[in-house]
């Protein structure tokens, strides 16, 4: 394994870390890795912290291949679905 890709896999092992600002940092670290690092910052959209997933959706614009920006797409429907539910159910008071 390169000495690249051995950095990218150590970074992906960080996003399990409970610390958000190591998982943040790892992310923006990650975005300057290239498409070796698509894989782990997809799984980071998913994180509880905001600022982690935000990091990871920059990181994969920047990458920009296709396999970043259509799990970028997803995420940014997945948001407007959960705002949508979120606006619904407060309009119905529920």
């Amino acid at each position: 394994m390169s000495g690249l890709k051995q950095k990218v896999q150590s970074l992906i092992g960080t996003l399990q870390d409970e610390d958000f600002n190591v998982r943040l940092n790892a992310t923006l670290a990650l975005g300057e890795m290239g498409k070796d690092a698509v894989p782990g910052l997809i799984q980071a959209l998913q994180d509880e912290n905001l600022g982690v997933c935000r990091s990871s959706e920059r990181a994969l614009r920047k990458i920009g291949t296709s396999e970043a920006l259509k799990a970028v797409e997803e995420y940014q429907r997945n948001k407007a679905l959960i705002r949508y539910t979120r606006s619904t159910k407060r309009t119905r008071g529920i």
